[in-house]
């Protein structure tokens, strides 16, 4: 969520942000139109200046024979100002065929977009995160900008988005209380709407992040957290 300026990363030496975590657990609360449905388990690892950023939404086990377990990957570098990513993935266990894959090449400035079989290229431009990595720029850059514009992959196609920041006032966590900011999405009304709450005094973490559909609205609330600073 913020300007990334695309390098030859496989190529060159990169600074990783003194900022910027060496590993962390988050644990959600997963509900569908205020209805329990499950948890996400979200992790991310660093090793120099490399990342993996995973994101499992599990159902509850009296739901599992109707939701599929839902897994998101993105993987890449880090730079000094945020994510590059390399590869991004998403996967339903109840329909492996339909994997999406986003391929990032940042040396010919070409993103590869996979989905049931065929392949689709499109240029690349400066800045593009994954639908996973874009939830977690805050995170990595360790600030709250005034706003966010960026390129987003998600797979299937290159979308644009725009968030602006909101005064959000407590949150209640059971890790306790926090003031927190909200970043809202500028949708469009065929595009779905999405606003992220982070809490700066937890390390720019998302508390609660809430995505609405046409099928529905999603909400994840943050209950537990597992974190460990570069």
């Amino acid at each position: 969520m913020k300007s990334i300026v695309a390098l030859l990363l496989a190529l060159v030496s990169v600074a990783v942000p003194a900022q910027a975590p060496q590993q962390f657990e988050l644990i959600y609360r997963f509900t569908f139109n205020g209805q329990y449905v499950g948890s996400v388990t979200d992790r991310f690892k660093r090793e120099g200046a490399r990342y993996t950023l995973s994101s499992v939404a599990q159902p509850d086990k009296k739901l599992a024979f109707l939701l599929p377990v839902m897994t998101l990957g993105s993987e890449g570098t880090i730079q000094s100002n945020g994510f590059v990513p390399a590869r991004y993935r998403q996967v339903r266990s109840n329909a492996p065929e339909k994997t999406v894959i986003s391929e990032f090449n940042w040396t010919s400035s070409q993103l590869t977009h996979h989905y049931k079989g065929r392949k689709k290229q499109v240029t690349l431009p400066k800045g593009t995160l994954d639908a996973l990595s874009q939830l977690y720029a805050f995170t990595l850059a360790g600030k709250a900008p005034p706003k966010l514009e960026f390129p987003v992959s998600n797979g299937r196609k290159l979308i644009h988005y725009r968030y602006q920041k909101l005064p959000a006032g407590r949150m209640s966590t059971p890790m306790g209380t926090f003031e927190v900011i909200e970043y809202r999405r500028i949708a469009q009304p065929d595009e779905n709407a999405i606003s992220v709450w982070i809490a700066p005094a937890l390390h720019h973490l998302p508390l609660r992040i809430r995505v609405r559909e046409e099928s529905g609205l999603f909400e994840q609330q943050l209950i537990r957290l597992n974190y460990k600073a570069a």
